[in-house]
């Protein structure tokens, strides 16, 4: 994946973000589409074999599978990302195998080509080398991390359920389970297997957890010889010293006041040394053949530790995040790409670049390496590029044609293909000499170098889908409220620069001219703009909005936290968009009382692009979240509905009301009757999820009906949330550079899909009971007689509303609102305190039954 590091924070996020997953488990018939991907499938192949046979056996200094070329993440022990593979011509055919969610899992690969990986569908997938599935296994969630081959024909792979399964390779069959330790036990907050597995040179099994421990397990047995505690979740998988049995991890601890990120630990679980960086560590780290430690992290740093004594020997900053793991070229240079979307070539003694190749967007996925020291990247544009080893573009090819088409999966090197997955949800084969065959030059997915498609010089401004995609031309029409983005790019002499926007000079201006939320993203690379009342056009039917300013270039800077900087140039580009054309949609349907039906929406599958960090914590924990919208009244002050986390259950492939969401909050609704929907609140709320509470300054998400766009039902997406209002968690996106300086606050800009329900929202169809609202002491009580609803079969909330103006008492109604059963376990009472909040005279209340108004009432002083 990542679901995220302090998934209880960045699951929160995800609701102002709004979350989703959503796709069907699997395949049709188990079997991969290989018609648009072979379109010369049949050709032979006249590209020259230049390098060495493949081996028959590998030898990695520890009891990983020997027929092996890729057995584990980062294949060796060491981790250096390279395999003896020649990546010579074939004449196999590209395949894709569709999975039910998307993917930030990487492959595995037997020695007949079988791969084996685990997709967030929450199944785990054995697929020959011709694209046909021999087995798979559901697990209880998410599956995000690699799985390992070992010598006796096993294999051993994490879920997001906290078990390490043991399978026997070929068949799937059973071998053991393993269960972690419940995190009520350990000091966390969930139990998942997200740091892949490593293997130490005795056979045991190194696993970390999200429970803070890393876990030493009999490979036999499947029981625990030791755990080591870690201060935070660890994603980053131990490198292993074969001749002493060392293990060398980073983790995702953020703030060094409390405590180390990095860890090295001797083979009986006792610690050797330990250092700190300035943010989480999400890389699997290198360790080389003489004594470097190298490890990238979310300060936007790699940095050379010595092995023997976690002494720094250098560091080397980059211009974004660095999520993926470092690799090493056959001389010792190190492949290092960053979120900062350029392939670093760095000096191994020094960390100088030796070269580096740019490409548009954030690279999450660590390079492969092959026996000719080319290098195989995924990017964020959904292209599989491949390097050669002085980092001229040999080709690259688009994989995913899609919005979602990050391919944040890590390439594994099989036999006679490079395999590597994304957050399509699909797994792609590709032949090593696939795009270099003459029959595949007419193939418009593949590129050949030498060059990067990105101009010389110039400071651009590029319209961002909410994909986080920059374009060099602009749609044509936009949607009549929809949120847009606006990123910076700088390149001179051939190489993107890091620029940043002086947001003192922007300048935004639209014709003709409406009111305008402008933001600048707290990293300053791009801009925000939110139409406060909708767009409106000439008399040609144009919107032309202009953005204007300067750029600032090397400031001084504390990890990613940056500050100053000297005046770099400017930037100025104007666009000019026509509005989609509306068309007459069905109405909404308020509820004239409490109980009758209402107009629902499913919120599914949340992109959150922007800023870059945002998906590095959580992007498939974002796309696995589900939410309801109802609609609950009609008041002065519009249209309300009531917003309700859900929950997706592997098991039936269905979602589910959530009893255990503390993610709910009033939203406003404006729907023209023109085919277009918007989602807003104005702040003042918070919510809660998995411990943390966050509070918001604006949510506005814009939808189009199905009839405007039946192939699409992408929503715009654009968050502002307040940091101080994040209650333990603020310092830390403060430090991590998520925080604006001048307003403390986090901007963020995504998608999400809305689907609105055919049927109206009618309750669970059993009686609510008898309700009486009361002002209590504390806040509002609903106490409850004769209901048919178990207390802990439903979601409950209460909406309460100012008379006066119509809109919602701004209350935290996640994190403040509790319920109580009667003794048959029925639903007794509901209430929500106000804190600190003076609760207007006169109010109306509606009690919520997940995202159902089932009754309401009014109150006086």
């Amino acid at each position: 994946m990542r679901r995220g590091l302090n998934p209880w924070l960045w699951a929160a996020l995800a609701v102002a973000l709004l979350a989703c997953g959503g796709g069907s488990d699997g395949s049709a018939d188990g079997r991969a589409d290989v018609s648009d991907l072979a379109d010369s499938a049949d050709a032979a192949s006249d590209v020259a074999d230049d390098g060495p046979a493949t081996p028959s056996r590998f030898d990695y200094g520890v009891p990983l599978s020997p027929s092996s070329p890729w057995p584990k993440f980062r294949r060796t022990a060491r981790q250096d990302g390279r395999a003896p593979i020649p990546a010579a011509a074939s004449e196999r055919a590209p395949w894709r195998f569709p999975t039910g969610k998307g993917i930030f899992s990487s492959a595995v690969i037997d020695g007949e080509g079988t791969a084996y990986i685990g997709s967030a569908s929450g199944v785990f997938h054995a697929i020959d080398r011709d694209g046909v599935e021999r087995w798979s296994v559901t697990t209880g969630e998410i599956i995000d991390s690699a799985g390992l081959l070992d010598d006796k024909g096993r294999v051993y792979f994490g879920s997001g359920d906290g078990r390490l399964y043991a399978r026997d390779a070929a068949t799937g069959a059973e071998v053991w389970t393993y269960e972690a330790d419940d995190p009520a036990e350990t000091g966390a907050f969930i139990r998942w297997f997200e740091g892949n597995v490593a293997l130490g040179p005795d056979g045991t099994l190194l696993v970390p957890n999200d429970n803070w421990r890393i876990y030493a397990i009999d490979r036999d047995a499947g029981t625990v010889r030791w755990a080591f505690t870690m201060p935070e979740q660890t994603w980053s998988l131990p490198a292993v010293d074969v001749a002493t049995g060392a293990l060398y991890v980073g983790n995702n601890n953020l703030l060094p006041i409390l405590g180390d990120n990095v860890f090295a630990i001797d083979a009986a679980g006792g610690s050797l040394w330990s250092a700190s960086t300035l943010g989480t560590i999400a890389a699997s780290p290198l360790l080389t053949a003489d004594g470097k430690l190298i490890l990238g992290g979310f300060d936007g740093y790699v940095r050379a530790f010595d092995a023997a004594d976690g002494t720094v020997l250098w560091s080397r900053g980059l211009r974004d995040h660095i999520y993926a793991s470092p690799a090493e070229l056959s001389t010792g240079v190190l492949i290092q790409p960053g979120a900062d979307g350029t392939i670093w070539a760095l000096d191994p003694d020094t960390g100088a670049p030796v070269w580096s190749f740019d490409t548009r967007e954030p690279i999450r996925s660590s390079p492969a390496i092959d026996g000719n020291d080319r290098i195989y990247v995924g990017s964020g544009e959904g292209r599989l590029f491949v390097l050669e080893p002085d980092g001229r573009l040999r080709y690259a090819m688009r994989l995913i044609a899609g919005d979602r088409n990050d391919l944040n999966s890590s390439p594994a090197l099989g036999p006679e293909a490079v395999v590597i997955a994304g957050e399509s949800g699909e797994i792609f084969s590709v032949p090593y000499d696939y795009c270099l065959r003459p029959a595949s030059a007419s193939d418009g997915r593949c590129t050949l170098g030498p060059a990067e498609d990105l101009p010389s010089d110039g400071a651009f401004v590029l319209y961002t889908t909410h994909f986080g995609s920059p374009l060099d031309a602009p749609p044509e029409r936009i949607d009549p409220h929809q949120p847009l983005a606006f990123s910076l790019y700088v390149r001179e002499s051939g190489d993107t620069r890091l620029a940043l926007i002086d947001a003192a000079a922007l300048k935004v201006t639209i014709t003709p001219e409406v009111d305008l939320l402008v933001d600048v993203s707290a990293d300053r690379r791009f801009v925000s703009v939110v139409p406060s009342s909708g767009f409106a056009t000439d008399a040609e039917g144009t919107v032309t909005l202009s953005v204007a300013g300067d750029y600032l270039v090397d400031p001084e800077r504390e990890g990613l936290v940056m500050k100053g900087g000297s005046p770099g140039g400017s930037f100025s580009r104007s666009f000019a968009f026509k509005l989609t054309d509306p068309i007459a949609a069905e109405p909404l349907r308020v509820p004239a009382a409490a109980g009758d039906g209402a107009t629902a929406f499913d919120l599914a599958r949340l992109a959150a692009p922007l800023p870059t960090i945002l998906p590095s914590y959580n992007q498939i924990g974002f796309d696995s979240l589900h939410y309801r919208i109802g609609v609950v009244a009609e008041t002065g002050a519009g249209v309300l509905g009531w917003m309700v986390g859900r929950r997706f259950d592997p098991a039936s492939g269905t979602v589910l009301s959530d009893p255990a969401t503390r993610s709910t909050f009033p939203i406003r609704i404006r729907d023209a009757a023109d085919g277009f929907t918007t989602f807003t609140s104005d702040g003042g709320f918070s919510l809660e999820a998995m411990g943390a509470t966050l509070g918001f300054d604006r949510f506005w998400l814009a939808a189009a009906h199905p009839a405007v766009r039946p192939d699409a039902l992408t929503a715009t997406l654009s968050v502002v949330a307040d940091c101080g209002g994040i209650v333990f968690f603020g310092p830390f996106l403060r430090n991590l550079g998520f925080c604006s300086p001048q307003t403390d606050q986090l901007v963020a800009f995504g998608a999400v899909e809305v689907r609105r329900a055919a049927e109206p929202l009618t309750g669970p169809g059993k009686r609510v009971g008898d309700v009486v609202f009361s002002r209590t002491a504390k806040g509002i009580l609903a106490s409850v007689t004769g209901s048919q609803l178990l207390r802990d079969a439903h979601s409950f909330g209460l909406l309460v509303v100012d008379d006066a103006t119509g809109l919602p008492v701004p209350l935290d109604y996640g994190p403040d609102t509790t319920t109580e059963a009667a003794s048959d376990g029925t639903l007794a009472a509901v209430r929500v305190d106000a804190g600190e909040v003076a609760l207007p005279a006169a109010l109306s209340v509606w009690l919520l039954v997940d995202a159902w108004p089932g009754a309401s009432g009014k109150l006086g002083p």
